[in-house]
Protein backbone atom coordinates (compact mmCIF):
# COMPACT_ATOMS: atom_id res chain seq x y z
CA UNK A 1 0.00 0.00 0.00
CA UNK A 2 0.98 4.02 -0.75
CA UNK A 3 0.53 6.73 1.27
CA UNK A 4 0.05 10.10 -0.93
CA UNK A 5 0.37 13.35 0.91
CA UNK A 6 -1.62 16.30 -0.96
CA UNK A 7 1.36 18.93 -1.35
CA UNK A 8 -0.74 21.34 0.78
CA UNK A 9 -0.16 18.99 3.57
CA UNK A 10 3.26 18.12 2.94
CA UNK A 11 4.47 20.92 5.61
CA UNK A 12 2.57 19.55 8.12
CA UNK A 13 3.10 15.95 7.77
CA UNK A 14 6.27 16.50 7.56
CA UNK A 15 6.70 17.76 11.07
CA UNK A 16 4.29 14.47 12.00
CA UNK A 17 7.17 12.45 10.55
CA UNK A 18 10.20 14.15 11.85
CA UNK A 19 8.50 13.38 15.64
CA UNK A 20 6.89 10.49 15.27
CA UNK A 21 8.84 6.85 15.65
CA UNK A 22 6.12 4.99 14.67
CA UNK A 23 5.69 6.21 11.45
CA UNK A 24 9.11 6.54 10.50
CA UNK A 25 9.18 2.96 11.57
CA UNK A 26 6.36 1.92 9.09
CA UNK A 27 6.71 4.48 6.32
CA UNK A 28 9.59 4.29 3.46
CA UNK A 29 9.53 7.43 1.38
CA UNK A 30 9.33 6.70 -2.50
CA UNK A 31 8.80 9.79 -4.09
CA UNK A 32 8.41 14.12 -3.04
CA UNK A 33 4.47 13.04 -1.66
CA UNK A 34 4.55 9.02 -1.55
CA UNK A 35 5.57 6.55 1.15
CA UNK A 36 5.17 2.97 1.42
CA UNK A 37 3.34 1.68 4.12
CA UNK A 38 5.26 -1.39 5.78
CA UNK A 39 2.59 -2.75 7.94
CA UNK A 40 -1.50 -4.34 7.26
CA UNK A 41 -2.31 -2.32 10.13
CA UNK A 42 -3.47 0.89 8.58
CA UNK A 43 -5.85 2.27 11.30
CA UNK A 44 -2.67 4.32 13.81
CA UNK A 45 -1.38 5.87 10.82
CA UNK A 46 -4.91 6.70 9.60
CA UNK A 47 -5.48 8.16 12.97
CA UNK A 48 -2.42 10.38 13.12
CA UNK A 49 -2.80 12.16 10.28
CA UNK A 50 -6.51 12.93 10.64
CA UNK A 51 -5.76 14.21 14.31
CA UNK A 52 -3.48 16.67 12.53
CA UNK A 53 -5.79 17.53 9.91
CA UNK A 54 -3.39 16.10 7.16
CA UNK A 55 -4.78 15.90 3.83
CA UNK A 56 -3.68 12.13 2.68
CA UNK A 57 -5.14 9.26 0.27
CA UNK A 58 -3.94 5.36 0.98
CA UNK A 59 -3.95 3.37 -2.30
CA UNK A 60 -2.48 -0.03 -3.93
CA UNK A 61 -1.97 2.30 -7.31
Amino acid sequence: MKLYIRFGSLVKFQALFDDNWYLRKVLSQTGSNVYLIETDDLTEIRRLLISRNINFEISDK
